[in-house]
Parts: C-alpha cells; structure tokens; sequence
C-alpha cells in the first residue's frame, strides 16, 4: 500500500478541524464527491480492552480532538445489547470526556435495517470526530454498513467521510476486524480451515472472508490471537491458511488490550501489552488436499509496544530503547517441542521464546484433534525458522521484556499420530527375550524411533543420524554456540539438523564437514557415545566391546539406554 501524503499547511487545517470538533459533513455532496486520501487515522484493539489500558484510551480521544472537543459516536451494531456501549461511554466520560459528546448510534443489531439509511439515525455521525466500533460479531457490523446491492448506507457514507477528513475510527474485536477491505468470520473452530479450507460463504466450515469497511487497504485484521477460546485458539494458523488466497497476502493480527494505530502516513504503531503479528504470505506456496493444507515459506514479525512497521517499505522499526540480541547473547538456549500451538500465547512462546531470544534456528510445535472413538490423533506441525534477515530486539521494564522479532519463516505440514495406551502401539517386530523390555522402553519414551510399519529393525545397524537423533532425546542437551559445526551434506530444514549441531557441538559424536546421516556407525564411534550415555546414567553398567562386529545392532543401543538409565520392567 502507497503511504497517504499530505502537506504540512493541510495537516494544520485538518488538526484544527478535529480538535474544535468541526469535522461536519453533508452526506449528500460525499455522496458524489471524488474520492480523496484519508488524512484520518485507525485505531484497531484485539479485544478485551481494559479500562487500565490508558495508553489506548488517551490516543482514541487525542485522535478525536481532546477530551474538551471530542465528539464520539459508538456503533453498538455488533453486540446483542448496548452494555459493552454504555461502559466505553462511561470509561471515556471518566477521561473527561463531556457526557454529550458521546453518542451510543441508534443503529443496532435489531434495527439496522431501518435505520442504516436513515438521515436522522446517521446525523451524529456527520458531526463525529471519532467513531467506536464495539466487539461481537463483525457480520452484524457489516450488514448496517452496506446495502443489498453492495453500495455504502448511509451510515457507511458518513463513516467513510469522518475518516477520510481528519477524524480516528477505531474499534474492540469484531470492531477491528471490520476496518479491513476483508474481514475474516468467526464460524467454527480455527482447525477447521487447516482442514477445510477456507470458506466459501458465512456458515460453513473454515473461515470465510466477507466484505469490510475497507478503510484499512494494506490487508486483513484479526484479533484475539493470543486467546484459548473455541473460534480464537490458533488464530494465527487460521490467518495464514487465508491470506495465501489474499491479492494483498498481508495480515495484521493483534492480541488483546493490545492496539495499532494507523496513520495517515502509512505508519502502524503499536500500543499495548500484547503483540501484533503481521503476517505475509505474498511469496508462500499452499496445497490443500486429501491430508488438509500444507503452507510454505509464510514470513512474519512481532512487534511489542511502541514499536512501528511502515506499510509503504515493510520496514519494523523498533520502539526507542530496544535493543539487538546479538548471537550468543541470547537468554535461551535450545528449545523443546510445543505440544499444544493452540494454548494462550503459545505462538508468541514460539516466536519469542524459542526463536528471538534463543540459539536456536527453529521452533517446532503441534496443533492437533483426537477422536476418543478410536484413539485416533492428528493435526499440523508448524516449523519456525530464523530466514535470511532475521534480527531481535528487546527491552526490559519492571522485570518484564518485551520483544521486537521479524524475518521469521513459517511451514504447515499435516501429521499424523496415534495417542492410544502405550501396549496398543508396540513395535510390531520384537520379540520375548530380553531385549524387549529395553526396546519397549526406549521406544515409548521417544529415545528411538520405529519405521512407518511401526516396525523397530532390532538387527539393522544404526546409522549416524539415528544414532545423533538418540543421544540427544535422551540426553536433552544443548548445543555450545562457540562450537557450532558447519555441515555441508546436511540442510537447515532437515528434522535431523538441530539434533546433529547438539551432539557434535558437545563433543559425542565427531564430524567432519559432511556428517554424513545415513552411513552406519562404527564400532569405536558407539564406544565414544556410550561413554557419555553411561557417564549421565544413574546406574553402573557394562560399556560395549569394541572388538565386536564393526557396525552396531539398533537393539544394543536400546539395550545400554534402557540399562544406563534403568528403564526396565519394574512390574
């Protein structure tokens, strides 16, 4: 989106119209005006905005000319009843805000259809510097604004007109939502369009994109991302499914009591507690099919409090007093798998924790469903990854750090899983003797892994990969930054790499430029390995003979784990 430029002459017309409260227009020449650059501003919330967040309430009235000269029209249409209006009048009145110059419109959810195109009904919003938006559904909102045929009510004509000469509109939740050209429904939970797809009409599974104000042009708003609720939970996977389908490709999605502000210069600032997630899938690659969607290469960036993205160069401009992580100065080092991606703030854990402020290149979680009929679990894997330009900022205050992170990569893959009791999933190829209770144990605890037949391979040797992979889920290690091996044969996005960085970074297995994955580990390299898993065992126990076969059998590392670790049969 080209930014809205403006001269300074007209700015200070404009800012002396809105702060007298003069921003009067006649909805029959905005009826066939030309259209114009706004020179208003938007003030979107991702729901649940406190009274205490004072910082959002004294913008939405600066914005709208002072507490003295602000003149407020709140749009109630898309709750079922006035409460949530009556109580942002009162909390903007406690701001000292004349009781008069609050208006709560009388188009609503039951109404509107009479009264959307009704010359008195609309009249204070002709006179408005300001108008709210409250949450609720985003439908309701969208069918006071525009007629059957398409065309803007009249209600939408002086909207459109107090935003485009000077004046703020802002909106809560659904009221966010609406101020997009798109605005994403909230049928269903958030899986289903992983799993559906996106929607064709209101209603159906998936979400759907219906029709917005369109007075923010640069993409689609969403909101309550960091929330666990049946239609928010995940938020952001649902937005990337979507936005692939989008010409724009952009999202901007906010967590609760957590604001941007749009300006006419095409400026985004962000002003709250949580984040803003903007979200761009201009450059990623979607197939849906018979396993659901699997997205590629989606770029995202956070952004905390007073940090700012401008929407004409896609630039993130941290707020003053933020710094850069430098490499090796990160709090974190290593991450685990996120079992859950739809719990609270899980994907700002993701990005935040397991990537800005870590050593580590990816975050991986899952977002999954279970059929208690038959046992049967399935879901998505999201992968974060640090691109090609990735930087973090931070900053501490009273003991809480708030983040800045962009240049982050995200791929969805459907997965598939079994969450029955661990006997019912046995390795289909062990048998009674005394190394199946030691590959049974490793087995459940993930320490190893079976083939897609579910079949364990006892006699096949081990590969070098399998065994990297193995010594680090059991020994959970993290990987020493000054050490960290360069691979030439092994890419970042292979599942393997994190794993292969960690043990040759902590010295438990050697590698030279090529750690090559798939070829068999020798004896002598076991011996090392072995080694480092009896030095960490709670047990003493029998290092293997080297002068053995030169490979190694998969069921004798299950053995010295099991054995190490004593992870056998205590029934």
């Amino acid at each position: 989106m080209k930014p809205v430029m403006f001269s300074p002459q007209k700015e200070q017309m404009r800012m002396s119209n809105v702060r007298k409260g003069r921003v009067l227009v006649a909805l029959a020449i905005a009826s066939s005006a030309t259209s114009v650059l706004a020179d208003g501003h938007l003030l979107a919330v991702g729901g649940m905005l406190r009274a205490s967040n004072l910082p959002v309430y004294h913008k939405f009235v600066d914005l709208a000319g002072g507490s003295g000269a602000a003149k407020i029209v709140i749009f109630p249409t898309a709750s079922g009843s006035l409460g949530s209006s009556k109580r942002f009048q009162a909390e903007l009145v406690a701001l000292g805000v004349p009781a008069s110059h609050v208006t709560i419109a009388s188009i609503d959810s039951k109404n509107y259809a009479q009264t959307m195109n009704d010359p008195e009904a609309v009249r204070p919003i002709t006179e408005a510097s300001a108008v709210w938006f409250v949450g609720g559904d985003q439908a309701r909102i969208a069918k006071a604004l525009f007629n059957a045929d398409g065309s803007d009510s009249l209600a939408m004509q002086a909207v459109r007109n107090v935003y485009e000469h000077g004046g703020v509109i802002g909106g809560t939740s659904a009221g966010a939502s609406i101020l997009g050209a798109q605005m994403p429904t909230a049928y269903g939970v958030v899986m289903d369009t992983l799993d559906f797809g996106v929607a064709k009409s209101a209603g159906q599974r998936g979400a759907a994109l219906l029709k917005g104000s369109g007075l923010f042009k640069a993409g689609i708003i969403d909101q309550h991302l960091d929330q666990l609720e049946e239609t928010s939970t995940g938020r952001t996977a649902r937005m990337a499914s979507y936005l692939v389908d989008d010409p724009r490709g952009k999202g901007f999605g906010l967590d609760t009591n957590t604001a941007m502000w749009v300006k006419p210069d095409g400026q985004i600032e962000v002003i709250g507690e949580g984040y803003l997630t903007v979200m761009d899938a201009s450059h990623a690659t979607k197939r849906f099919g018979v396993y659901g969607t699997q997205l590629h290469n989606v770029q995202l960036a956070m952004l905390g409090n007073g940090d700012q993205y401008n929407l004409s160069t896609n630039a993130v401009l941290p707020a003053e007093g933020k710094e850069v992580i430098k490499p090796g100065d990160e709090y974190l080092v290593g991450n685990q798998l996120i079992t859950d991606l739809s719990a609270v703030a899980a994907m700002r854990r993701a990005v935040l924790y397991g990537l800005a402020d870590n050593t580590a290149t990816r975050q991986s979680g899952l977002m999954t469903r279970y059929n208690p009929a038959n046992g049967y679990h399935y879901g998505y894997r999201f992968d974060f990854t640090k691109a090609p330009g990735f930087v973090a900022h931070s900053k501490t205050y009273d003991s809480l750090t708030n983040y800045t992170a962009q240049g982050v990569s995200l791929d969805v893959t459907p997965v598939d899983a079994r969450l029955r009791p661990a006997q019912k999933n046995l390795p289909t190829d062990i048998t009674a003797d005394r190394a199946s209770d030691a590959v049974r144990a490793v087995v459940f605890r993930g320490l190893m892994t079976c083939n897609e037949a579910n079949a364990f391979e006892p006699a096949r040797a081990i590969t070098r990969g399998e065994l990297a992979n193995t010594l680090q889920m059991t020994l959970a290690g993290e990987m020493k930054v000054d050490k960290r091996p360069v691979f030439t044969d092994l890419p970042a996005d292979s599942l393997l790499f994190d794993q292969a960085e960690i043990v040759v970074s902590n010295g438990w297995m050697k590698s030279g430029p090529a750690f090559e994955a798939n070829k068999p580990v020798t004896r002598e390299e076991w011996v090392e390995a072995a080694k480092v898993l009896v030095a960490q065992g709670r047990v003493t126990t029998v290092l293997p003979d080297s002068s053995k076969a030169s490979t190694v059998r998969r069921e004798e590392v299950a053995e010295l784990i099991a054995r190490a670790y004593d992870l056998g049969d205590k029934s």
